[in-house]
C-alpha cells in the first residue's frame, strides 16, 4: 500500500459519494489510508459515512480553507505518496501502479499530476505554466482563453495536447489530482495555509523545484474525470473572492517586475467578476 489520498470537501457529499467509488474501483490494493477532511461545518450524513467505513473523516467545527485542511491530513499521512484529489474528480482508468513504478524510477520527482479531463472529455489544461503577466489575460479562467481557447499565449501557459503520452517536466500541475512524495514534503514543508483556496497547489510545486524537486505532468495515467464547479457551487461568492485573493498573493510572494502590475489586474478582475455575478443573481 505506497498512496494515501487526502481529499478536503465543502458541502459537495453527492460528488463526493462519485469520487470515494472511483478508489474503490481502481487499484484499491495500492491504497494505505483516505483521509476526508471536511470543511462544511454541518454534520457529515450518516449514510455517506457508513458506506465508506474505511475512510478516515476529519470534520471541522470551522473552515480553514484547502491548505489548512490539506495540511491537517498530511501530519497523519505515513505512505510513501500523498494523493490530493478533488471531491468533484473522479479515478476513472489505472493509476496508482503506472505512477508508483515511474516515481520509484525517478527518485528526484517530487510532484507528479496525472491527465485530467473534463467531464465532456476534453483535456483540463492541469500542466501550467508559473504565471506571469499575461496569465492574467490568458489563464484557463480568463475571459479571452474561454473566447480564444487556441490562442498561442494560452497554449503557453496551459498544456492542452491530446498528442502527449510521455511524462514532461512542467512548472506546476492541478491540486484537483496532484500525486506528491512524502519525503519531498518533508524536505520542503506543508502547504502555505495563507493560501485558503486556488494557487496553493501553484506555490508549492514552486518550492519543490525551488528545493531542486521535479515536477511532471504524466499523460499517460488515469485520466482522471474532474467535474468542474461542483465542489464550489455552494460558495460561488467565497470562490470568486478567495481565487483573485490568492493570485494577488502569488504574485507579491514571488515578487518579480510585472508582480505588482499583475495584481492590480486581478484585484480590478475580481471586481468585475463579482458585478457579473451580481448582475446575474439580480436578474434572476
Amino acid at each position: 500500500m505506497s498512496f494515501d489520498v487526502i481529499i478536503v470537501n465543502y458541502r459537495c457529499y453527492e460528488a463526493l459519494n462519485g469520487c470515494l467509488s472511483g478508489l474503490e474501483k481502481w487499484e484499491p490494493a495500492k491504497l494505505d489510508t483516505v483521509y476526508v477532511v471536511d470543511n462544511s461545518q454541518v454534520p457529515l450524513p450518516d449514510d455517506l459515512v457508513r458506506r465508506f467505513p474505511e475512510v478516515v473523516w476529519l470534520a471541522n467545527s470551522e473552515n480553514v480553507g484547502f491548505a489548512g485542511a490539506v495540511n491537517q491530513a498530511l501530519a497523519r499521512a505515513t505512505a510513501p505518496y500523498v494523493c490530493l484529489l478533488n471531491p468533484d474528480a473522479v479515478i476513472s482508468g489505472p493509476l496508482w501502479g503506472p505512477l508508483e513504478e515511474w516515481l520509484n524510477k525517478n527518485p528526484r520527482m517530487g510532484v507528479a499530476g496525472p491527465k485530467i479531463l473534463d467531464a465532456d472529455g476534453s483535456i483540463q489544461g492541469s500542466a501550467r505554466a508559473f504565471p506571469s503577466l499575461t496569465t492574467v489575460f490568458f489563464g484557463r479562467t480568463s475571459f479571452i482563453s474561454r473566447l480564444w481557447p487556441d490562442n498561442p499565449f494560452t497554449r503557453k501557459n496551459i498544456l492542452t495536447s491530446q498528442s502527449l503520452r510521455e511524462p514532461i517536466n512542467v512548472d506546476w500541475v492541478s491540486g484537483a489530482c496532484m500525486i506528491v512524495r512524502r519525503s519531498a514534503v518533508e524536505d520542503v514543508g506543508p502547504m502555505d495555509q495563507r493560501f485558503f483556496l486556488y494557487w496553493e497547489d501553484c506555490d508549492w510545486c514552486a518550492r519543490f523545484r525551488s528545493a531542486g524537486w521535479k515536477v511532471a505532468y504524466c499523460p499517460g495515467v488515469g485520466p482522471v474525470i474532474h467535474h468542474v464547479g461542483q465542489a464550489g457551487k455552494n460558495a460561488k461568492w467565497l470562490v470568486l473572492y478567495h481565487f483573485h485573493r490568492s493570485a494577488v498573493l502569488l504574485y507579491w510572494k514571488y515578487d518579480r517586475t510585472p508582480a505588482r502590475i499583475g495584481s492590480l489586474i486581478a484585484l480590478a478582475g475580481a471586481i468585475l467578476r463579482c458585478g457579473v455575478l451580481g448582475l446575474k443573481s439580480a436578474l434572476r
